[in-house]
């Protein structure tokens, strides 16, 4: 009965919650013609902190780049839909008990069909600009989804007779911290500045639906184009691809119920509910995925991020970032 395979490598979702770009950016130079090239002007601190903060910010002022500012914060909404594989589904310790035929030795095959994970995440990210290309961060996100999938037990003789097949639903709720790096770079080329990002977190997360914390190692790279707007506006497009890796492995565990319709088992008048452990193989349809979003700047100070998951998994991230 424990068709409750663990859908929950779930999570893994995690994150890729990159600092999708704050490319540095030349101060513009006057528009008048000169016959030698003239050197950008200086770009002023906010702030005494931005004389440490990035490190080598000071000199890229000095210099008329823009580096990012020192500190972000950001507020995340993430959405996911994912299909996965669960293979060597069992079940065994039930309760109420049932005395299977001794070749299952206490385990009943459990065939986990047509699985899917639907995910709907809050939480948020902050983290330091080490140096203006490089950026450290922690993320906190809270959970909440369901499970889908069809239970296939095939007859078993004296306990079910005919078997059973029971498409299910199950609720759960997860927590998932995460702490990564992320590179990002970019040049300006007359008025666009194309830049490219580079990431890669470990997350680790606990859920009511397994026994075990499940941790994952996720590194993502994207490309993209930004072309920078009056007042330190600027607006930009990206596309990329991210990697998931579960050094645990796939195996699952946990405890789960169930109620099994009248006559499931033989002799059984009435619907019973029953306890067991499990144990399953659980797998995403692919650890590849692609992305690809649009990211606002109202100031310097403020971005908005939208993107777009696709490919082996549905995904959708709002995030609001704040700069200081």
């Amino acid at each position: 009965m424990k068709k409750i395979t663990v859908l929950l490598t779930v999570l893994a979702f995690t994150l890729s919650f990159a600092n999708a770009s704050f490319a540095q950016d030349k101060q513009p130079t006057s528009d008048t013609a000169v016959t030698a090239k003239k050197r950008p002007a200086p770009i002023p601190r906010a702030h005494i902190v931005e004389d440490y903060l990035p490190i080598l910010g000071k000199q890229a002022r000095a210099n008329g780049v823009r580096p990012p500012k020192p500190f972000f914060i950001s507020a995340i909404y993430y959405h996911m839909e994912i299909p996965q594989n669960i293979t060597n589904a069992v079940g065994y310790g039930f309760s109420p008990s049932i005395s299977l035929p001794s070749e299952y030795n206490g385990e009943m095959p459990v065939r986990m069909e047509n699985a899917k994970i639907v995910t709907n995440s809050g939480g948020f990210r902050a983290g330091v600009n080490i140096l203006p290309f490089m950026s450290i961060f922690g993320v906190y996100m809270h959970t909440e989804g369901y499970s889908e999938f069809t239970a296939v037990v095939d007859g078993i003789r004296g306990i079910m007779n005919n078997g059973y097949m029971l498409n299910q639903k199950i609720d759960f709720k997860a927590d998932t911290g995460a702490v990564g790096v992320g590179f990002q770079y970019g040049m300006r080329i007359g008025r666009v500045v194309p830049f490219a990002v580079l990431n890669a977190n470990y997350a680790w997360t606990t859920t009511n639906m397994t026994d075990q914390i499940i941790e994952t190692i996720i590194a993502g790279a994207r490309v993209g184009l930004r072309v920078p707007l009056p007042k330190n506006m600027g607006i930009s497009a990206h596309i990329g691809t991210q990697y998931q890796y579960l050094p645990m492995g796939n195996v699952r565990t946990g405890q789960y119920t169930v109620t099994l319709p009248a006559g499931t088992i033989n002799g059984q008048p009435e619907p019973l509910t029953m306890t067991s452990k499990y144990r399953a193989n659980a797998e995403n349809a692919s650890p590849w995925a692609m992305n690809a979003g649009i990211a606002f700047s109202a100031t310097e100070h403020f971005m908005m991020l939208l993107e777009f998951g696709f490919l082996s998994r549905f995904t959708t991230m709002v995030a609001v970032q704040a700069n200081f």
